[in-house]
């Protein structure tokens, strides 16, 4: 009779999981990644995907968006996005101070960010040729004609994607070293800056453009830095409490979104800081899926690692995330001390 009984049970239990399987099966944490546009941001938005679903058995997309939509979008916390993979300081210093140091707090960012180094570069043989060395060579007439496009007109200054805080602070920058009057800060996104980078090295012409490291064009071209006076303090009134504010320090910016008059207002004469380049996630991963939310919060990039990836993803044309796979095959014990909570700032290997 107990025989009877069991067999019985068991194929009632057989019919409900073919009839509900999801009863049958445990269910996979849902994790949305903001989707960005820039190769680093690429490169580590599809690694931390990777992970996610490997590793740790969530269920993995990708909502593209630019970064001030995504950041708001996780700072709901409602699921819409989780997370949003390279955020810069001090570019994005008004959102940080909205959702991840003040406001709302509801962005939560990794502990060892990586250090990125930004500023305006020139192709090399343009400062070995014309002894282009310094922000201020720009106001010279003679070399703001280096930086003239090919049809003609007047010198161009590629400040970066639109939207970015970088792009605004470009043109702040122009301004205030001076050579505004004889350039047009143009407004590109990155894979039309390479390909204008690539033609200026095919004619030896001259181009001058933001960037950044990590990338994959530091590793194909000879290109250098123009010189800024060092960074000596924020004084913008969101900086406050902050360690580096200073009154009267060199870098005061308004970001647009809070003043139609930021360009006027703003002031900045030197160079960016190092950037610190973060992870955020939002904050309600915590109790929804807190192993993907304590991984999140020790993921620590190295910039040198990451040129690797970025190089095979934009130069090569690989698919990220099979270019994302294997670098997290090749970078295992990275990955096994990011689960296991003991990564430290530039773990690479």
């Amino acid at each position: 009779m107990l025989k009877k009984r069991t067999a019985r049970f068991a194929g009632i239990a057989v019919a409900l999981g073919l009839l509900f399987p999801a009863l049958s099966a445990t269910a996979k944490d849902k994790v949305v990644i903001g989707e960005l546009n820039w190769p680093g941001a690429v490169a580590i938005e599809h690694v931390l995907g990777e992970v996610i679903s490997t590793r740790l058995g969530g269920d993995v997309s990708y909502l593209a968006g630019d970064l001030p939509v995504l950041l708001a979008a996780a700072a709901k916390n409602d699921g819409a996005v989780d997370v949003v993979p390279d955020v810069w300081l001090p570019n994005e210093s008004a959102p940080w101070a909205k959702y991840v140091s003040g406001g709302t707090r509801s962005l939560v960012p990794n502990v060892h960010p990586y250090v990125g180094v930004q500023g305006f570069y020139i192709p090399g043989y343009i400062q070995d040729k014309y002894g282009v060395k310094s922000v201020y060579d720009l106001r010279k007439p003679e070399i703001a004609k280096l930086f003239v496009p090919v049809g003609g007109g007047k010198a161009q200054l590629l400040v970066g994607p639109a939207g970015w805080g970088s792009t605004y602070i470009g043109e702040v920058k122009a301004k205030d070293y001076g050579f505004a009057n004889s350039f047009d800060s143009v407004s590109t996104e990155a894979a039309a800056t390479y390909a204008r980078l690539e033609a200026a090295y095919r004619q030896n012409r001259g181009i001058v453009f933001y960037a950044y490291t990590p990338d994959w064009i530091f590793s194909a071209f000879d290109l250098r830095r123009l010189d800024e006076p060092a960074f000596d303090g924020y004084a913008q009134d969101d900086k406050k409490g902050d360690p580096q504010y200073k009154a009267d320090g060199c870098w005061k910016f308004i970001n647009p979104t809070t003043d139609s008059d930021w360009l006027n207002k703003s002031h900045i004469t030197c160079a960016y800081p190092d950037a610190k380049v973060y992870v955020l996630a939002a904050r309600s991963l915590q109790t929804r899926s807190p192993k993907i939310a304590a991984f999140l919060s020790n993921v620590s990039f190295d910039p040198v690692a990451l040129n690797e990836l970025i190089l095979k993803i934009q130069k090569n044309h690989e698919p990220a995330d099979a270019a994302a796979k294997a670098w997290v095959a090749a970078h295992r014990s990275t990955v096994d001390a990011w689960l296991a909570g003991d990564a430290k700032p530039g773990n690479a290997k």
